[in-house]
């Protein structure tokens, strides 16, 4: 009996020794549980394997050999030549309301735009290699059809980068983990992607910052690394602690990288701090999108993703210089865009320089009276742009200075279209800015009043037939709508930061497409033409494998009452 009751006893101890042990493991990150158990750990039934960062690290695909396109017919390369060609097609122009100046007795403000172009080629030449690390939330409020279409985009963006192009892939609830490390986009690993993507598992709550710094040192750590860089950080929701994009800006002072990369932030639906996944964005000097209709998702991942395929150049900086007699009044975006320097330089860092893109800015120079000015022409701005051609791997730079007649005798004004209606997005944008802060401190009539204004201005515009100032109106008519109370608080700062952005740092956005360049039009036309869809034997093939939810094709089974159909 006594040995029967000691060996009852010390089994009922090794079972609470044991459920303890379960217990600590269940506790410990993945991170901790894979180091000291070799397996991988479940939650809520599900398996989902993270990585240790120093076993992501030793599975790191090293970089493929950056191509290089020769001509045809062509025997050796002028480097010279090519490199003259290059910077033949950066065009940095700078361009006045008014070439001639009627002077006045009273202080004038003269628009200016500040032009940056980087025309396409005609030359055939190599796309840049692409690391690309997508940071994605996988909080309990993702799951469902977000973390779904998430999965689906994430495979879109799969389809679109090179075979020679990595990707990486972190998710982040109250703790983060690699679910993917740094893999080659070959066809022989095509399925391990496939398979980190469909894997996705949700799991407790938020915690952005511990994710965007997981995938900082990713970024960092790299052995090898490719000539262009990206992050894409996903959520729907907010740090369970305030501060997130604090402590982002001061890991990436902390870790002290040296690469060039930037980071597109996009928040999901009414609750996730837009405030501070723009933030995040600005620090790299990225883009912060506000997804609205969840459908979308896929375009939205797709037109950034796209315009990462065609970086011309990088370290990209673009440097203007005020003449001190006539200064700089405004900068349009100078609280994210613009820096000061000493003295009279203001720098905008813009990191890359993609292919057939053109991008507008807006500013303001104040002529003095006509009793300051001795001369009848003057240098009034100076620019400087300078960064790294990629495939030549040569620095360059392009200079351009800004020229203004001045006249005592009344000059006719003739408006210039590519002035105005730029100068009025900049206002625009800017007014959308100050509308949120005045409906941030419940001033909605304040807001709205500035609206109208801006309405106003456009309407009166030579231009206001153009597309451009077509959509600026439209998204203003959209933002006075929100501007009361509940509908700002539901989704109102978000769409406000992303229209801001849209028109004052001219990022990309699906309704204007304009301003995409040839890259982002084929891949959209590709995926609204089906030529990247994933196939639905592929869709229900991998929510068969994974998953908490049915597929499309399943759900369409169950609602037909025909578990057999056959596509």
């Amino acid at each position: 009996m006594g040995n029967s009751s000691s060996s009852k006893s010390s089994s009922k101890t090794s079972n609470n020794v044991s459920k303890q042990s379960n217990t600590t493991q269940q506790q410990q990150s993945p991170q901790l549980h894979l180091k000291s158990t070799g397996q991988i750990p479940q939650i809520g039934g599900h398996k989902y394997q993270l990585f240790d960062e120093e076993i992501a690290k030793n599975l790191e695909d090293p970089i493929a050999e950056q191509q290089v396109i020769v001509e045809q017919q062509v025997q050796q390369i002028d480097i010279d030549a090519k490199v003259g060609e290059a910077i033949e097609n950066i065009h940095v122009n700078m361009i006045p309301r008014q070439d001639v100046v009627t002077l006045s007795q009273f202080a004038q403000t003269l628009p200016v735009i500040l032009q940056v172009q980087a025309i396409k080629s005609q030359m055939k030449h190599a796309k840049a290699n692409i690391d690309l690390v997508c940071v994605v939330d996988v909080s309990g409020s993702m799951e469902g059809n977000k973390i779904s279409l998430v999965k689906d985009s994430l495979r879109y963006i799969q389809k679109i980068l090179n075979p020679n192009d990595r990707i990486a892939l972190v998710t982040f609830g109250t703790y983060s983990g690699i679910n993917l490390p740094w893999t080659l986009n070959k066809p022989e690993n095509k399925q391990k992607i496939k398979d980190a993507i469909i894997g996705m598992t949700i799991r407790d709550s938020t915690n952005i910052a511990d994710g965007v710094k997981l995938g900082l040192r990713m970024i960092k750590e790299r052995k090898q690394k490719n000539p262009v860089t990206c992050m894409f950080v996903l959520t729907d929701g907010q740090d369970d602690n305030k501060g997130a994009d604090e402590r982002c800006q001061q890991a990436i002072h902390e870790y002290q990288i040296q690469d060039t990369f930037v980071i597109n932030s996009f928040g999901y639906g009414q609750d996730h701090d837009a405030k501070v996944m723009n933030n995040i964005s600005n620090l790299k000097g990225g883009t912060f999108t506000f997804i609205e209709n969840i459908a979308k998702a896929s375009e939205h991942f797709i037109l950034a993703m796209s315009g990462m395929l065609s970086v011309l150049a990088k370290n990209v900086k673009l440097v203007i210089e005020e003449n001190p007699n006539y200064p700089i009044k405004k900068l349009y975006g100078d609280d994210f865009l613009w820096h000061k320097l000493e003295g009279s330089k203001y720098e905008m860092i813009m990191n890359y320089l993609l292919e057939g893109e053109n991008k507008e800015f807006a500013l303001e120079i104040e002529i003095p009276s006509n009793d300051k000015i001795n001369s009848q022409n003057e240098i009034v701005l100076r620019s400087n742009l300078a960064g790294e051609f990629l495939e030549l791997k040569t620095n360059f730079t392009k200079q351009q200075e800004l020229n203004i007649k001045f006249s005592l005798q009344e000059v006719p004004f003739e408006p210039k279209e590519i002035v105005e209606v730029n100068y009025l997005r900049a206002k625009a944008g800017t007014v959308i800015g100050a509308a949120k802060e005045l409906a941030k401190l419940k001033k909605y009539d304040q807001a709205q009043q500035s609206l109208n204004q801006m309405l106003d201005e456009l309407e009166q515009s030579h231009f206001i037939a153009s597309k451009a100032l077509e959509i600026v109106v439209a998204d203003l008519k959209q933002i006075k709508d929100i501007c009361k109370p509940q509908l700002f608080e539901q989704k109102g700062e978000a769409l406000m930061l992303n229209k801001q952005k849209n028109h004052v740092q001219r990022q990309q956005s699906l309704n204007n497409s304009m301003e995409w360049n040839s890259d982002q039009e084929e891949q959209i036309e590709n995926y609204k033409n089906g030529n990247l869809r994933l196939s639905v034997c592929e869709m229900d093939d991998d929510y068969q494998k994974n998953a908490q939810l049915d597929s499309p094709v399943q759900q369409f089974r169950k609602n037909s009452g025909d578990s057999n159909l056959s596509f």
